[in-house]
């Protein structure tokens, strides 16, 4: 039997595969279990799915000590890889910001772990990604970002 994870990490790399660009993908599950690196040309990159079973906005997620754990692994084994937070919303979609937007929505006098993101999009609209005490993140996120985001980034090593 497929579970949801599954279904939808296997949603998410579909749309990631059909972009249309050559990839490689490694499952790092020696970091952590949800975190893959993606190698596009010559360009590495890694990215941490996370996933909302909620059907409808606003989606919640969590960050573990696991996966605070992988994020330093990733820094010292692999520095200067870009990395990317997949917030898988069920069904609606993926929204995917770059590690470096995460830390701008998050509490910075405390522990990632435990920490909780919360993401919502209206009907046609983007994605709103908010973190504790409500702290927006200053720019929205398109529904069309996934997988383009990935493959933008590598271009420009300044954004």
């Amino acid at each position: 039997m497929i579970n949801d994870q599954e279904f939808l990490h296997g949603a998410a790399f579909l749309r990631l595969i059909n972009y249309g660009k050559q990839i490689t993908i490694t499952h790092a599950s020696w970091i952590h279990l949800s975190f893959y690196l993606l190698e596009i040309d010559t360009i590495k990159s890694a990215i941490l799915f996370k996933v909302s079973k909620k059907p409808k906005s606003a989606w919640s997620f969590t960050l573990s000590s696991h996966e605070e754990s992988a994020l330093d692994t990733l820094d010292s084994k692999y520095p200067g890889i870009a990395v990317f937070i997949a917030l898988i919303c069920h069904k609606d979609g993926i929204c995917c910001i770059a590690k470096e937007q995460l830390w701008g929505v998050l509490d910075n006098n405390h522990s990632i772990s435990g920490q909780h993101i919360s993401v919502s999009r209206k009907l046609h609209g983007s994605y709103h990604i908010s973190g504790p005490g409500r702290q927006q993140m200053a720019q929205t996120v398109p529904q069309s970002d996934w997988p383009r985001i990935i493959f933008s980034k590598k271009d420009d090593p300044h954004e």
